[in-house]
């Protein structure tokens, strides 16, 4: 990167503007956070504090961020690299500002806006030409934590090499994903989301859906959010879809669906009312209280209990494991579910195709702005190819829909599908040159896809593979055949951990990465074998379970080669075992992990255990006399299931260390943890088995039982949880053998790890809870 961005204005202590300037915190950045007076500046960092979800990866790195105002504090915009708009969208209160500013940015400083609609154009036309050229938009998306889309939109007079250079920041400082696009209306992703949107409103109510009808076919089951279309209308607030909506119908005189974007009466009914979704309390859902939640009848606009039908569409889906199965399924069965999803996915499809090379000049960037901005599975144009382009070009014709001419084109140039693979790389079709080009590729993104493809694959078995990473470094690659979102560990996994150990040594290879490209590292072992076991009293192959991913994570632990775990959102359970075994973690920032093994009413049972209460004695490093501090930090984390929140709280959890390394973007985390590999391999030795572990005893398990005890007595916790605990400060105090002057080693505790984990696992209320997490995917307090 030819500009370095040290530290940053944001213009706006509003909830983005706040949040954005947190973000810059959790990446190290300062910023100073203006507003019209200190007040409201400060205001707006102290929300930062309290706001669900929360923005922050460690609140200490809020001190990052300077609350300024325009009378005290505007001559040290001159400090700084980079100045983003982030207030009201009135283009004269914007260009207002600008002209405030501009005086005092120094030569190089970039200015950007991040405006949803304005155009580009406008708000430069009063700018000198200098400013021009580094003036460009950089619309996040909310909340900017989380949301991985930023769309970068220039101009004819905008710097590129700035704007290459902004990118660049934007994906390896911050972790964010971004589209090129055109200063057209509403951009990419909003210009389609909110088209999909619209068009569900409009066939939702042609069909006489219920809202509860729609979020269950438009959520999930598709690919898409959890909180599907009005839930997450009703987020985002009524009056801004409204207002994206309008932005689009004023705007779009060229626009062939330009009325799709006018505003329902039912719809203007809600706002004339003040419904306005989350935010009002009432929008097309109305929260009565804890346990009640109502939705609107369009027809009569009243409140009542949502019903959800059952229709053959989502039954048959069912049957499908990946994505593209359902889609294909979903669209064939010919009942109201089917045909709705027919139109719409129609309706997005050929939207999305005609919107080139309008909005954006390629089809890779309208996908990525889908799935990072409104947190679809599958772009349009991978949605299109999941469901076959022939055919279903073939039925829209057949519904008297026009095809956009250039995929018209393609298929007659003999591509029959917008992605393919050349032998070597993923590929695109451009409309432009009317053939498959390139896909472009980050230097530091792995696709484990493509290294499969290319001959990489070493050996594959139903739920991991053991790949090539090259440079003499291998990876596992976890892909749960059965639960692919989850990745639940299992014999096929442990098997394939256990044969990578071997592989490796008798190849000579320098070490190991284990990662997952799946939408979570693993979320915990497989309890439906284990439910399986209990049922069937068949606890000897419970204890084999234990032991055998007891004895393959020691194994990768004491291998003679460097270790490397690349997790990434949720690893949990045995998902956080696996992890804790490696030598070291390279971990995405946004890192759910943590022992939650207590429930499903059991402890660790592959070494949880172990793990926590080595890292934690390291990080006191008092030895003896810190045998009770050790056992006390460990339950605080495995008795109340602590989930770190991002990967910076899980090295305050203790879960993490201070070695570990976490890095903002995930998408980079697997060519990072190689890098690792190759710098441990130089020299590495084994570790040894761990015979200094000091531990409380009896006296320890005392102090333990009495703060059960309380919790009991106060009705915090159950019968059942006290008898978890009891257990579990057990194995933490070191049972029998535990005491300040009894040093113990690894495969005692495991031992007594895996003997209090059978024990539970008979337990029946134990049962209840593994059976109630299989049903519900939460957990039973009984």
């Amino acid at each position: 990167m030819g500009y370095e961005i040290k530290k940053v204005a944001v213009l706006g202590a509003g909830v983005m503007g706040a949040q954005i300037a947190t973000h810059l915190s959790n990446a190290g950045i300062p910023s100073l956070l203006f507003d019209m007076n200190q007040e409201l500046a400060v205001a707006g960092l102290e929300g930062m504090k309290t706001l669900k979800p929360s923005p922050v990866y460690n609140p200490k790195t809020l001190e990052l961020i300077t609350p300024c105002n325009y009378d005290d504090h505007l001559d040290q915009i001159s400090e700084v690299d980079w100045i983003i708009e982030v207030i009201a969208e009135r283009l004269d209160w914007k260009q207002g500002l600008f002209e405030k500013i501009i005086p005092k940015m120094n030569d190089k400083a970039i200015l950007t806006s991040n405006t949803s609609g304005l155009a580009l154009s406008e708000m430069a036309a009063t700018m000198p030409e200098e400013i021009k050229k580094r003036f460009f938009i950089t619309h996040f998306f909310n909340p900017p934590r989380y949301m991985k889309l930023v769309e970068l939109i220039g101009g004819p007079e905008t710097d590129e090499t700035a704007m290459k250079n902004m990118a660049s920041f934007l994906e390896d400082d911050l972790g964010k994903g971004v589209v090129w696009a055109k200063d057209t209306t509403n951009f990419v992703a909003n210009r389609i989301g909110v088209y999909g949107m619209m068009l569900t409103l409009k066939l939702a109510r042609e069909k006489h859906l219920s809202i509860a009808d729609v979020d269950a076919l438009t959520g999930t089951l598709i690919g898409h959010m959890k909180s599907a279309t009005f839930r997450t209308a009703d987020v985002v607030g009524l009056d801004t879809l409204v207002h994206v909506a309008e932005n689009a119908y004023e705007k779009g005189e060229q626009d062939e669906e330009r009325d799709i974007f006018k505003i329902p009466a039912y719809l203007q009914s809600m706002l004339d009312n003040g419904w306005l979704g989350q935010k009002t309390q009432q929008g097309f859902y109305k929260k009565v209280d804890q346990k009640t939640i109502l939705a609107l009848n369009l027809d009569t606009l009243e409140y009542e209990a949502s019903v959800k039908k059952k229709y053959d569409a989502i039954r048959v889906s069912k049957n499908e494991t990946y994505l593209p199965g359902k889609l294909r399924s979903l669209v064939k069965i010919d009942d109201v579910a089917g045909k709705f999803l027919w139109e719409l996915n129609a309706g997005i499809l050929i939207y999305s195709a005609n919107r080139l090379p309008e909005i954006s000049d390629d089809l890779v960037n309208i996908d990525n702005a889908m799935k990072w901005g409104f947190g679809w599975d599958l772009g349009p144009f991978e949605v299109w190819d999941a469901l076959g382009v022939i055919p279903t070009v073939a039925r829209m014709q057949a519904d008297g829909r026009k095809i956009p001419v250039w995929v018209k084109t393609m298929l007659e140039k003999g591509f029959t599908s917008f992605y393919g693979f050349n032998g070597k790389v993923k590929t695109y079709y451009d409309p432009a040159s009317e053939s498959m080009v390139p896909v472009p590729v980050h230097p530091l993104a792995v696709d484990f896809d493509i290294i499969k493809k290319t001959g990489g694959l070493i050996k594959k078995d139903w739920s991991a593979s053991l790949i090539d990473l090259g440079d003499g470094v291998a990876g596992v690659c976890l892909h749960s055949v059965l639960q692919p979102t989850f990745n639940p560990i299992d014999g096929s996994i442990i098997s394939m951990f256990d044969q990578a150990v071997d592989w490796v040594t008798e190849n000579g290879y320098k070490g190991l990465v284990i990662a997952s490209e799946a939408p979570h590292f693993s979320a915990g072992a497989n309890l439906a074998l284990m439910l399986r076991a209990i049922d069937e009293k068949d606890w000897d192959s419970l204890d084999a379970m234990s032991k055998a991913m007891q004895d393959t994570l020691q194994k990768l632990r004491f291998a003679p080669f460097p270790v490397v775990a690349a997790p990434h959102s949720l690893a949990l359970g045995g998902g956080y075992e696996t992890i804790g075994a490696a030598d070291r973690i390279v971990a995405a920032a946004e890192l759910y992990t943590g022992l939650v093994e207590v429930g499903v009413g059991l402890i660790p049972g592959a070494g949880g255990n172990l793990r926590m209460i080595m890292k934690t004695q390291d990080r006191m490093a008092k030895g003896r006399t810190g045998a009770f501090q050790v056992a006390q930090k460990a339950f605080e984390a495995i008795g109340f299931a602590k989930v770190s929140m991002s990967a910076k709280h899980a090295v305050s959890i203790g879960y993490l260390t201070k070695d570990d390394i976490i890095i903002v973007n995930g998408d980079h985390r697997v060519a990072r943890a190689k890098a690792e590999v190759l710098s441990m391999s130089e020299g590495y030795v084994a570790p040894e088995m761990r015979r200094d572990i000091y531990l409380p005893g009896k006296g320890g398990r005392l102090a333990v039982k009495s703060s059960v005890k309380g919790f009991l007595k106060s009705g915090k916790i159950s019968e059942h949880d006290a008898l978890i605990a009891e257990r579990l400060a057990f194995v933490l105090t070191g049972g029998d053998k535990g005491g300040i002057m009894h040093p113990l080693d690894e495969q005692y505790l495991l031992d007594i790890e895996r003997e209090a984990f059978v024990s539970l696992g008979g337990e029946p209320k134990t049962r209840d809870r593994i059976e109630y997490m299989l049903k519900r995917g939460k957990p039973l307090r009984n």
